[in-house]
């Protein structure tokens, strides 16, 4: 029972931070290489790491803390995705404001743009997220 609960403690870190580990590279990609550029490499390949662990850290621990073992099924699944949506949200304009000051990403000239490419796929990642925790048959596949 306890390597059972410490696997899928495991399996909700591991899932929060690859989630929006994948999402930020993509945005150290398009927005870091493509779009802008200019500026350090090396700064924006460092913010994107830091950035991807530690909102996934927060996720998952947040979602081991709220909703683990207190919800199933579609509440769970909602819970979870909450979650991912607010803390992806507010780093989008947590990172907004930064990037403001770095000009790494763009974020000081395309404020709004920058903030809803950080809001929209918090949202839709929260879905997926809580589905691949929570949904059907998810607890029970991911409990071996």
């Amino acid at each position: 029972m306890q390597r059972q609960a410490g696997q899928r403690a495991t399996l909700i870190l591991g899932s929060a931070i690859a989630l929006t580990s994948l999402a930020e590279l993509f945005y150290f990609l398009v927005w870091g290489m493509l779009l802008f550029p200019t500026g350090s490499l090396a700064g924006k390949a460092v913010w994107t790491a830091t950035c991807g662990i530690a909102m996934g850290a927060v996720v998952g621990s947040l979602t081991l803390l709220l909703v683990e073992g207190r919800f199933s099924g579609r509440a769970a699944i909602g819970a979870s995705a909450a979650i991912m949506a607010a803390v992806g949200s507010y780093c989008a304009w947590l990172c907004s404001r930064i990037d403001a000051r770095f000009d790494y990403f763009g974020g000081g000239e395309n404020g709004g743009l920058f903030i809803l490419s950080g809001v929209l796929p918090a949202l839709a990642g929260g879905l997926l997220y809580g589905w691949w925790l929570h949904g059907r048959g998810g607890v029970e596949r991911h409990a071996r």
